[in-house]
Formats: structure tokens, sequence, C-alpha cells
């Protein structure tokens, strides 16, 4: 089974959707799953459609799950409860937003069946992001890659992890956490795909 992780902060107009398409994938590809909906502290209704959403009947190999948070604590937490909370031999961390293209789980899910282990979704291209933005974010993963050799430049947070990576990244003892490093920096056998935002 894959879990698949979406972190939702005041999310009301896309959860359903995101759930429909995200399951319809699933389904058209025979792969049983459960979608951990983290709701971090939203202010809209975005709690109340997860928790309708997984009183639904799972029977088709679909199941929604949902955590809420008692206040926002950013996406970094929601990421890491959705992974201790997840019980999938893999799973796919994605935004509530579908920026990341879903129908890229079915090929993530496929490498990690030929045994890779962090299956990571890498930017084609950065997409529309201001000179200002784009400076900076330079400039941090410069900085990443010196420090802490990690080459984060096109890299997301959208990956699928195996059930040994999770496992590593939850017995950190790591309280200000950074997903997108730590996923990377916990070694295993990785492979990357492209894709446009």
């Amino acid at each position: 089974m894959m879990s698949i992780i979406i972190p939702a902060y005041n999310e009301e107009e896309n959860i359903e959707n995101t759930a429909g398409v995200i399951g319809d994938i699933m389904r058209e590809n025979d792969i049983p799953c459960e979608m951990i909906f983290v709701d971090d502290g939203s202010k809209d209704t975005s709690w109340e459609i997860i928790d309708r959403l997984s009183k639904k009947d799972d029977s088709d190999g679909v199941k929604i799950r949902g955590l809420k948070f008692s206040r926002n604590f950013g996406k970094e937490g929601a990421i890491f409860a959705g992974l201790e909370a997840c019980k999938g031999d893999c799973a796919v961390v994605i935004d509530c937003d579908l920026q990341h293209p879903p129908q890229l789980m079915v090929e993530m899910y496929n490498l990690w069946l030929q045994g890779w282990q962090v299956v990571e979704a890498v930017k084609a291209s950065r997409g529309k992001e201001g000179f200002i933005y784009k400076t900076f974010a330079k400039t941090f993963y410069r900085l990443m890659k010196n420090s802490a050799d990690a080459n984060l430049d096109r890299a997301s947070d959208y990956k699928l992890m195996d059930r040994k990576v999770i496992d590593a990244l939850n017995d950190m003892p790591e309280r200000l956490t950074f997903f997108r490093a730590l996923s990377s920096w916990v070694g295993f056998r990785s492979e990357k795909i492209e894709f446009d935002v």
C-alpha cells in the first residue's frame, strides 16, 4: 500500500478535487493507497471536508484519513506528522493544490517497485518566480550545498520514500526540520524524475 501525505492549510476549495483526482489515478492503476490530509490549523472548513471524506467507503482500495493540528505549525510539521502516522510500504508527499502533477505518482510507484528507495520529482524549470525570489532561492540552495553537501537547486517536497526511509526520518531527533534537505541527507538508493510546476 502507498501512503499519500497531503499537507493542507486553508485548502477548502482544493481538498475534495484533490482527493477525487488522486483517488481516480490510484484506482485506474490498481494501486491501493491511503491519503492522509494533514490540516495544519486551517481557519476555513478544511477539517470538516477532510472529516466527511474520511467517512466514505474505502472498499475500492482508496482510504482517506485526516490529522488535525490545534494551530498552524507549518508545512514541515504537517509533513512529518503524516510520515509518523502513515501505514504504507512507501509514501508520497504532494501539495494539496496539485501544482505537483499527481500522474507522476504512478511512475514513482513503478520505480519504487524496481528497487528505488527515494524517487524525487525535480522541477524541470522554476516556473513563474520573480527575480528577487529566484536570487534568494539560488543563494539559499548554494549555502545548503556547501554546508550539508545537499544539492537542492531543483528539489521539491514531491517525492516517494520507501518504508526504510520513512522509519529513518521518524527516528531522527531533530525538532526544527527541513524535509527537502533531510530526505536527501539520510541517503538510500535514489532516482529523479522531472516535472513542470
